[in-house]
């Protein structure tokens, strides 16, 4: 087997074995570092259940419009991908709100390269992502399993 390089012809590392554990805690305070500062959403929290990921907040729209979305999460060729399945706005159906959310997502998604907005769908390349904020990677993603309070990250061969 050949060993992956980058552009540049330089050697990655490359995941043989990979079993991940993250919590709701751990999501939590990524999201609490990484949150962009001009993003008009407060109060956002992740939890985690077989249903998929759940991500509740406020957004203020013309009167503060406390949302959840579930989104369902799942490895597909070698990406991350979530998918918007439930959007509650006020505690009922909010199509109208599910549209300022998926184009606040689209516009910091734009200021990534490792994640993209298809439809109702977030598509992340985490070998870029590991790229940008750790180490070059090729990580052969696998699977991704949510659970209650856990999701399961599996790669390599």
């Amino acid at each position: 087997m050949m060993p992956y390089t980058d552009e540049a012809g330089r050697l990655l590392m490359e995941i043989h074995s990979l079993h991940v554990l993250i919590t709701e805690q751990d999501l939590n305070e990524l999201a609490r570092k990484h949150m962009p500062k001009d993003v008009p959403v407060e109060d956002v929290r992740l939890r985690l259940s077989p249903e998929g990921l759940h991500v509740t907040g406020v957004y203020p729209f013309f009167i503060n419009v406390k949302f959840e979305t579930i989104w369902t999460v799942r490895a597909e060729h070698g990406n991350a991908v979530a998918q918007l399945t439930k959007f509650r706005a006020m505690g009922v159906p909010g199509n109208i709100f599910k549209s300022a959310i998926m184009k606040m997502i689209e516009d910091v998604a734009k200021r990534e390269t490792w994640i993209r907005v298809s439809g109702d769908q977030l598509i992340a390349d985490l070998d870029q992502a590991c790229a940008k904020y750790a180490v070059a990677a090729k990580t052969h993603l696998k699977s991704i399993i949510v659970q209650t309070g856990l999701v399961v990250v599996e790669a390599g061969f």
